[in-house]
């Protein structure tokens, strides 16, 4: 156990003292403002203040964590950096010599993504914008190894400290963008698409679309037996993200209410993890969070808990209170569509801070680390260059005994895409050594 002091007991302060010491470190604290009381104890003991005087091991601390307003300054640290950036740095001769505490509340929080108006073609928060990919650590969970380098100086000076190792975790997610290609979509669709295939002589995909109709398996994104059972081989949690939205330029499954559509989600549903893909007019419109998310537990009879914004498209704070109204526990938003890594900082999850209310929520963030879509289509990179950062990226949070999540589609597990199907195997078999 380790005691804490600091002269205010803030919001933010509670928050990141909860993260770094049992969400990452896994081990008890305490908390106190009673400085006689901190003084006399004879306990491992941290003091996050000012003052120089009252502890061995006392960090000198920025006033962030002390604040309610947001303030519109981003956090520097040298370019060059030994294993990660560190920000906050202090000018008095402290435990670290930059606050920590302060660090990993900026970056967790994603206070930057509250102060940029820079966003993608699709209003989305860039991550060539951000301060980590600037820094060059997006592909390291920097926060991790902050943490991980506090805590071996911890052991050093309190050789009584026992800090419980986390286990490793991989989870395989799917989003379901388009569960057919053909099949199911209704004779407008369906048609549309054969006229236009017709004056394009595309007979392949006229007779693809027929054979679709007629035995819905046979439709080319009809690709869940291989996933499924890739997932029973590797013995591998899966977890599927289901958009059932109304059609619109970006929001392309069946209807919600076509029963083909209904079957297959109930049938994945026995088996597997379902949550909801929001749509990409959710964004704006929450309202569609709380419509989309009644129609999947209607489906599927079942509670739906979890989420996975469509397109990556958030919206800070107001996506994640649509969540916490609509009883969502856990987002899978937080990775950048343009590059892979570590957008929180962090290789674990861990509870949201609504920075506008100043109060930690019970939303769990868990950090997705790569997409097939980003790697193929966003970086432009052949399969070999792609699963080798994907494997760099899988050692590094094995190193902190994190959580990796996956994003494929089930559209890449095409005949086309065999070398992306390899893909995805290597790094489920990686996950298992």
């Amino acid at each position: 156990m380790i005691l804490i002091y600091t002269h205010n007991l803030s919001n933010r302060f509670k928050y990141v003292v909860e993260l770094i010491f049992k969400s990452v470190l896994n081990i008890d604290y305490q908390l106190t403002d009673d400085k006689d009381f901190f003084k006399s104890s004879q306990v491992a003991k941290i003091a996050y203040t000012n003052e120089t005087n009252l502890s061995t091991v006392y960090i000198d601390c920025d006033v962030l964590l002390f604040e309610t307003h947001i303030k519109h300054e981003l956090p520097s640290s040298k370019k060059e950096y030994i294993d990660f950036p560190k920000f906050y740095v202090t000018n008095k001769k402290d435990f670290l010599g930059y606050d920590l505490f302060a660090m990993v509340f900026y970056f967790s929080v994603r206070y930057e993504e509250y102060l940029t108006t820079q966003v993608d073609n699709h209003q989305r928060f860039r991550a060539e914008n951000s301060i980590a990919y600037q820094y060059n650590c997006l592909q390291i969970p920097f926060l991790n190894n902050a943490i991980e380098d506090f805590s071996r100086k911890l052991k050093i000076e309190f050789p009584q400290l026992e800090f419980k190792k986390r286990v490793f975790n991989f989870l395989s997610t799917i989003d379901i963008d388009n569960a057919f290609a053909y099949a199911n979509k209704g004779l407008r669709r369906n048609l549309g698409g054969f006229v236009k295939d017709f004056f394009n002589l595309n007979f392949k995909n006229i007779s693809s679309r027929i054979l679709s109709n007629f035995d819905e398996k046979k439709d080319p994104y009809h690709t869940f037996d291989t996933i499924n059972r890739l997932s029973e081989e590797t013995e591998t949690q899966l977890k599927y993200f289901v958009l059932i939205s109304d059609y619109s330029k970006y929001d392309k499954n069946p209807n919600h209410k076509n029963t083909g559509f209904q079957f297959l989600l109930k049938s994945l549903s026995e088996k597997f993890q379902i949550g909801l893909h929001p749509s990409y007019h959710s964004m704006i419109k929450l309202e569609k969070i709380s419509t989309e998310h009644d129609r999947l537990e209607n489906i599927l009879g079942k509670k739906i808990t979890s989420a996975r914004c469509h397109f990556l498209r958030i919206k800070l704070p107001n996506t994640y209170r649509a969540f916490i109204e609509k009883g969502i526990t856990d987002d899978y938003t937080m990775i950048y569509a343009s590059q892979c890594g570590f957008r929180t900082g962090l290789c674990m999850p861990y509870k949201w801070f609504d920075l506008i209310k100043n109060e930690q929520t019970n939303l769990k963030i868990h950090t997705s680390v790569m997409m097939e879509g980003t790697l193929r289509d966003y970086n432009k990179l052949n399969p070999e260059k792609a699963l080798e950062i994907s494997l760099n990226l899988l050692t590094e949070v094995k190193k902190y005994g994190g959580e990796f999540i996956s994003i494929f589609h089930n559209d890449s597990f095409t005949h086309k895409n065999i070398e992306w199907i390899n893909v995805y195997k290597s790094v489920l078999k990686e996950s298992k050594k």
